[in-house]
């Protein structure tokens, strides 16, 4: 035999032994894959629904210090202190005089109002005068002012805005604050 045919069949011989390897190392890995399976489905002990459990401790971690405990206390709130009887009086004047301000351009109110200043000379300007000052006292004063307001109490305008007035429930509380029960609002409610 020549060299030629002696290297011809080593090239096949190596062939051979390198396909034989290829199956061999096939039949492991399938081998070894059925055994896991087998593992998985038999109960084995390092498995949990078939997830495979790590029996190693875990890693020590850092832990930070402990913090200090800071009570935090509630929010508390103070009602204000009660008002004075000079803050009451106040308060009450300021009411009447912006709820009688939002008719003051009525012209039934103006007119009102022009009439009670010329009866007066001056000295009660318009219905708030008439519901924060002492109205006995200036009934007594000027005793005209109880004809205008009758006369006027008769004018169906008039009287729809006196009643307006008169029916709101925090005017008649500070008229009550200021003069008690005044014949005025006495008169409006028989009416």
């Amino acid at each position: 035999m020549s060299k030629v045919s002696y290297c011809l069949i080593a090239l096949i011989m190596t062939a051979l032994l390198f396909m034989g390897a290829v199956r061999v190392h096939e039949w492991y890995t399938q081998r070894q894959e059925e055994q896991e399976i087998a593992s998985q489905n038999d109960g084995n002990p390092f498995t949990f629904q078939q997830v495979p459990v790590s029996l190693a401790a875990p890693e020590v971690e850092w832990v930070q210090d402990p913090v200090q405990y800071k009570r935090t206390y509630p929010e508390i709130y103070f009602e204000d202190a009660p008002l004075t009887p000079e803050q009451q009086a106040q308060q009450a004047q300021e009411t009447i005089s912006s709820i009688v301000e939002d008719f003051k351009n009525d012209p039934a109110m103006v007119e009102f109002n022009e009439e009670l200043q010329a009866a007066s000379n001056g000295e009660v300007k318009d219905l708030v005068d008439l519901s924060t000052q002492n109205l006995q006292q200036i009934l007594q004063q000027n005793p005209e002012i109880s004809h205008i307001v009758e006369k006027h109490a008769k004018d169906v305008d008039f009287a729809k805005v006196l009643k307006e007035i008169f029916e709101n429930p925090q005017f008649q509380q500070s008229v009550k604050e200021l003069q008690g029960e005044s014949p005025l609002m006495q008169k409006q409610a028989a009416q």
